[in-house]
């Protein structure tokens, strides 16, 4: 298995050794240096050089301490050196030899039981590309394809710079779809047909390359799994489908809520859940627990996404279905209920949230969708933040 499947954070010795087993070659996604890029000038350029030739084009590792043969590893060949220093020498070189930076470019040390260490260099796929080379003043831009790199002409720069808005619409026209799917009732599991709440968590890296393909096992080897948005909890079923791996709720009890988590192939999550409804159909959400169902779905799959290291950014969508009779309930100044005027929109679709790191203040980013969400249903904003833009739920926990 390439270094590039398994998270950083759990390659091992083995896994190193495998490569050597399985006779894994270099590859657009994988290189191997037997020695580390030393401190003269070219040294350095031929760093800048491989680590943005990656980051235009689909990502990779640069696994320093290998001896290769015609791209096939031969021999386990660690560097001997001070690996924390040389891990942020490397640091620094891509820091300050680049433009723009490469945002999430991480270097680890894995220890060899026979002294040493070999060096992996993860360089995610950018999604503000193209990405040149600075150093010695030399505004070169790189590629890659295969096993070597190469200078991008101006048509293939032209697709570097265009590269990232396209995605981004990519994403947009899916999810998109998926709301049309889930008002039409196109789901994993039977759900009525009234309000629902949705939420959809898509790391742009996956997406754009497939890597999670066999989301299946994935998640089979894996600890984590996305929850449905529930806010009874309680044990629910899993089950596989054309899509990937889904959670649901099992509970069939009258006026019980359904709700489900879909984990794509391609590496977004769709969380899904029935709205509090009335007798005679009309759907309503309260504010605090509404807040903190969302709260800690996107949270819950913000972690998810992050034990599968499945790259960064993440873009952050909350929807309705099914809203055309959706209202908020809620208390003025706590004297008894008041309830709004409904939505009127079979769907509705928020603004999205870009993230460039996982670990974020949930509430806070997720304020000015709730604030648009608030304005649909004729308020000013979402009066579940306090004058300070705090939310009142602070307290709650996932």
């Amino acid at each position: 298995m390439p270094p590039l499947d398994i998270p950083l954070d759990n390659i091992t010795e083995a896994d190193l050794r495998n490569l050597l087993t399985m006779k894994v070659g270099e590859s657009s996604y994988l290189d191997y240096k037997q020695q580390t890029y030393g401190d003269s000038g070219d040294n350095r350029s031929e760093f800048l050089a491989d680590v943005s030739s990656f980051a235009n084009t689909l990502g990779g590792d640069i696994v320093i301490g290998i001896e290769e043969q015609d791209g096939t590893p031969t021999k386990l060949m660690p560097f001997e050196g001070d690996a924390d220093q040389e891990t942020r020498r490397l640091e620094q070189i891509a820091l300050t030899g680049l433009e723009p930076r490469i945002n999430h470019l991480r270097i680890r040390a894995i220890p060899i039981a026979s002294g040493g260490h070999v060096l992996v260099v993860r360089i995610p796929r950018s999604f503000l590309p193209p990405h040149r080379v600075i150093a010695r003043d030399s505004n070169k831009f790189w590629a890659r394809a295969g096993t070597t790199k190469y200078q991008p002409n101006v048509h293939q720069l032209r697709q570097l710079f265009n590269d990232a808005p396209h995605m981004a619409e990519r994403i947009r026209s899916f999810q998109a779809d998926r709301l049309v799917k889930i008002a039409a009732g196109d789901t994993p599991i039977p759900l009525n047909q009234l309000g629902k709440v949705v939420v959809h968590v898509i790391p742009v890296p996956s997406f754009a390359d497939g890597r999670l393909a066999d989301i299946v096992q994935a998640i089979a080897t894996g600890t984590h799994v996305p929850l449905p948005p529930d806010e009874i909890g309680g044990s629910n079923q899993t089950g596989v489908n054309l899509d990937g791996f889904y959670n649901y709720t099992n509970r069939h009890e009258e006026g019980t809520r359904l709700a489900y988590a879909q984990f794509f192939r391609n590496g977004a999550m769709e969380g899904v859940g029935e709205l509090r409804h009335e007798p005679d159909g009309q759907s309503r959400f309260v504010g605090l627990d509404f807040t903190t169902l969302v709260i800690k779905a996107v949270r819950q799959y913000l972690g998810v996404l992050k034990s599968y290291d499945t790259g960064l950014p993440v873009y952050v969508f909350l929807s309705l279905c099914n809203a055309t009779r959706t209202v908020y309930r809620y208390s003025p100044e706590g004297l008894g209920w008041s309830e709004t005027s409904p939505i009127g929109r079979e769907i509705v679709a928020l603004p999205e949230i870009y993230l460039d790191n996982y670990d974020v203040d949930v509430p806070a980013v997720l304020r000015p969708v709730f604030n648009v969400l608030w304005n649909a249903v004729g308020l000013h904003r979402c009066d579940m933040y306090d004058s300070q833009g705090e939310w009142r739920g602070s307290n709650v926990r996932n």
